[in-house]
């Protein structure tokens, strides 16, 4: 992709104060006119965001609706009247989560149409590189490296877990029984990194890595011989960074194998909808996400959850939360921008917060100011759910963990 320099579209940007009258006899002078520099995607009265997700593809179904948990934060700021009377004016790009397709997709999103930023959910990270070179703020789930290394780059849930990570996961398997641990990813990028931390979290939790399987297919496919590795294995563990239906097709094996493991942590697991569809082929199994557990009695949470069953909108899939948070990141870096917002000035300001908490939704504060990795530190807890009679229940609190070095292996 060429140097979005050459996609920019500048807009002058003037805001004209209202005039202000006195009393009955004398008119006050109107306050002379506030003049902004002009800024790529801004105007008097709108801010231009992205949206880039997979909307199709083999893991589209994984991401369904972030765009919606995007979209209710951004309505919410836009009844209010906006930031500094400015609407934010949102737009969805389908990259497939496809690295050869997504440079082009940045490439329209910034260049040809024009957007000042970016709010992103995909595990391709192909446009990063320019996206970093023009300063462009992008906000977003931390499921890719860039969010860990380009000062432009916001996880929302805090720095990925790629160089340093928790053994949080890891800690919830071994509390359950289980010691014998398979961790089966998917191929992309993204999902084979988690792979990586949660391979290397087991043995700093006294866990024994017994099984990798970093090539699981994305949705529903045959994986008898998965099963058969994990039965001849004697894995009694199985910690998976790969999208809901993989698992599915692995924990049916199983099941057609009547072999059973003690204890199963899998994305998207607790989605009601998804449990009426597996039956009991998900009892036992633990799930977390960036979010507190939406059954959790919280103002935030309840708010969010009938704001999007309002909007008939499933709240419990994976991603809505996330887009929600990430969108409240957008939210909150473009008020310390101030009034006249440039993307250094929201960079540099949300660089410094320590104590992002996600609308209410994220377990525990989030810093963005540099600490373990240039982007601040990863979660160091997580909070989970597990299926009991086909019920997601939420454990009392979030489970914490370790934090450290994933190449090493060392506690940090």
């Amino acid at each position: 992709m060429k140097n979005s320099k050459k996609f920019a579209v500048l807009a002058g940007i003037t805001i004209a104060a209202g005039a202000v009258m006195g009393g009955p006899a004398i008119a006050a002078k109107a306050p002379a006119p506030v003049a902004c520099a002009a800024e790529p995607g801004i105007d008097a009265k709108t801010i231009k965001v992205a949206v880039v997700m997979p909307r199709t593809g083999p893991v589209a179904p994984f991401y369904v609706a972030f765009d919606s948990g995007v979209q209710l934060r951004v309505d919410q700021e836009n009844s209010k009247g906006g930031i500094f009377g400015r609407k934010i004016v949102l737009t969805t790009y389908d990259d497939q989560s496809n690295g050869q397709l997504q440079p082009a997709v940045g490439a329209k999103a910034i260049g040809a149409d024009g957007n000042w930023g970016m709010i992103i959910a995909s595990g391709a990270e192909t446009m990063f590189p320019t996206l970093k070179a023009d300063n462009v703020p992008v906000v977003g789930p931390a499921n890719t490296n860039p969010f860990g290394t380009d000062r432009n780059a916001f996880g929302a849930s805090g720095a990925p877990a790629f160089t340093v990570a928790s053994t949080a996961g890891a800690e919830k398997l071994k509390a359950a029984g289980a010691k014998k641990i398979a961790v089966i990813n998917g191929v992309s990028a993204s999902s084979n990194a988690s792979g990586n931390s949660a391979w290397a979290s087991l043995p700093l939790a006294g866990l024994e890595q017994t099984l990798r399987i970093a090539d699981a297919p994305a949705g529903a496919f045959d994986a008898t011989s998965i099963a058969l590795r994990i039965k001849q294995e004697g894995v009694d563990g199985i910690l998976f960074t790969a999208v809901t239906d993989t698992g599915i097709s692995v924990l049916q094996a199983l099941k057609n194998q009547n072999y059973a493991v003690k204890a199963v942590s899998l994305p998207g697991a607790t989605d009601p909808a998804v449990l009426k569809q597996v039956g009991n082929l998900f009892e036992g199994v633990y799930s977390s996400s960036t979010s507190t557990p939406l059954t959790v009695n919280k103002p935030a949470i309840r708010t969010f959850v009938n704001a999007m069953q309002a909007r008939g909108v499933n709240p419990y899939l994976f991603f809505p939360a996330s887009g929600y948070i990430s969108a409240d990141l957008m939210v909150k870096g473009l008020k310390l921008a101030g009034k006249c917002p440039t993307r250094e000035g929201f960079i540099s300001n949300t660089r410094k917060i320590t104590n992002f908490n996600g609308g209410g939704l994220i377990p525990a504060p989030i810093s963005f100011a540099p600490g373990l990795t240039p982007n601040g530190d990863p979660a160091k807890c997580a909070w989970f759910m597990q299926v009991k009679n086909s019920q997601a229940i939420a454990d009392p609190g979030p489970t914490c963990g370790k934090l450290f070095d994933v190449k090493s292996g060392k506690l940090v």
